[in-house]
């Protein structure tokens, strides 16, 4: 089922150009757990920071300066490939939350502003993710095209009342030319447990690259004399196994998640057209692989449910989102066709917030950046049980003159909207959802 509101397809509150090809767009909705008695209502979407109600947004970007030389020969022309260098930048934007409804948002109420930090990057910036538990300062994750996964914390300079990205830490060189293409934290709260056992627990972030290999991360904050104001973050790659490969040779890894549920399996996505599921204890094999017999095209994004354990959504090239469980992955429990491949996933704000058992209306909302197909917001009802069998296309957005690379909520208590991001044109947008 498609909403017939070929009006809000291009309807836009807001629109900027960024300086190089935005490439990632994530907003910091953190989740806040207290008390820690387990329940799935514990789990909430904090829309203010410290008091001030505004929404932090990060446009990562990249851009390939090659060197051109039409006169060099073949030999020639590889060596001046490889010499190509990739500039990259992370631009945060603090959104003021409206004090309107959605209904009644105009273009003078929400709107990006001025970016508040640029950060220049030491290449460009592929993919980025917030830890989503509550921490201060908040924390932020870069996947960059040398390889390397770069830390950053949003701090406040209060005399100066300015936001700052400030660098942190980051992983250690490659030496193998790879790409990291895509991260995700382990920042699932409550998984499988009756206590705050998850909350404590290490920090992980899971990375994928262009050499068709998958690593694990620690994160770790050790605090110096007992001083808060004094702690040091460090991260230290743990594992990093062969996981995807083509015709004989490396495959791009696209995309890689954590699964809520169980804390020792990693999902991966890759151009080898397979979704592999991996025990971190053992990756010599994988324990599951999905291929030909469902996908037509690469897997290109993954994203586990945030309230629900062992249910992911999974996108392709081939333009589908298909929903899975974890222990019956003979068939995807739902899927939809969303018009273009599917690129990023970003579960509706209300997943976190399962307030009563028995509310599902909107376990299965999602947002999908569909690359040249736009953006689309996709509700899957039977995800959460319900008898009707119609997946909806909610709302799609087609203002994008090129790929949709990025896309996330901004919500409030009184209204959301969506940014979305796209690589070419440099464009991004805030639009109506509904």
């Amino acid at each position: 089922m498609v909403a017939d509101d070929s009006s809000s397809r291009n309807t836009w509150f807001d629109r900027l150009i960024t300086p190089l090809n935005s490439c990632s767009l994530e907003t910091y909705t953190p989740i806040r757990n207290e008390p820690p008695t387990g329940e799935i209502s514990d789990c909430k979407i904090i829309t203010e920071n410290d008091g001030d109600d505004m929404i932090p947004l990060i446009i990562g970007c990249y851009q390939l300066n090659e060197q051109q030389n039409d006169t060099a020969s073949e030999e020639e022309s590889d060596t001046i490939q490889k010499s190509s260098s990739r500039s990259g930048e992370l631009r945060l934007y603090m959104i003021s939350s409206p004090s309107t409804t959605t209904t009644t948002l105009s273009s003078t109420s929400i709107k990006f502003g001025n970016a508040y930090d640029v950060v220049q990057m030491e290449s460009g910036v592929l993919d980025g993710k917030w830890r989503r538990r509550q921490c201060k300062p908040a924390i932020y994750a870069s996947a960059c095209a040398s390889g390397r996964i770069h830390l950053h914390s949003l701090e406040k300079n209060n005399s100066q009342q300015k936001w700052t990205l400030s660098h942190l830490t980051s992983s250690d060189e490659s030496n193998n030319n790879a790409l990291c293409l895509s991260l995700a934290w382990n920042d699932f709260i409550n998984t499988a447990t009756n206590d705050d056992t998850n909350i404590k627990s290490e920090d992980q972030i899971v990375s994928s690259y262009s050499n068709g290999t998958v690593a694990l991360h620690k994160v770790a904050t050790t605090t110096i004399n007992n001083d808060e104001s004094q702690d040091v973050v460090s991260i230290e790659e743990t594992q990093r196994w062969n996981a995807h490969t083509m015709f004989g040779c490396p495959s791009e890894v696209w995309t890689c998640s954590f699964l809520r549920g169980n804390e020792n399996v990693v999902l991966s996505g890759a151009d080898d057209v397979t979704l592999k599921v991996w025990d971190v204890r053992q990756t010599q094999r994988h324990i599951h692989k999905i291929g030909e017999s469902e996908f037509d095209a690469g897997v290109t994004a993954i994203s586990s449910h945030p309230s629900i354990d062992h249910v992911f959504a999974v996108g392709s090239y081939d333009e589908y989102v298909r929903i899975y469980d974890y222990r019956k992955m003979d068939q995807p429990m739902s899927k939809v066709h969303v018009g273009g491949g599917v690129w990023r996933i970003k579960w509706h704000p209300s997943c976190y917030n399962r307030e009563e058992e028995g509310d599902t209306s909107h376990s299965g909302k999602m947002l999908v950046a569909a690359m040249h197909g736009g953006c689309r917001v996709v509700n899957m009802p039977i995800l959460g049980g319900d008898d009707g069998d119609d997946v909806e296309i909610l709302s799609q957005f087609t203002a994008h003159e090129s790929m949709a690379y990025g896309a996330d909520w901004i919500s409030s208590n009184k209204c959301e909207v969506v940014s979305s991001c796209s690589f070419y044109d440099r464009q991004a947008f805030m639009w109506n959802p509904m």
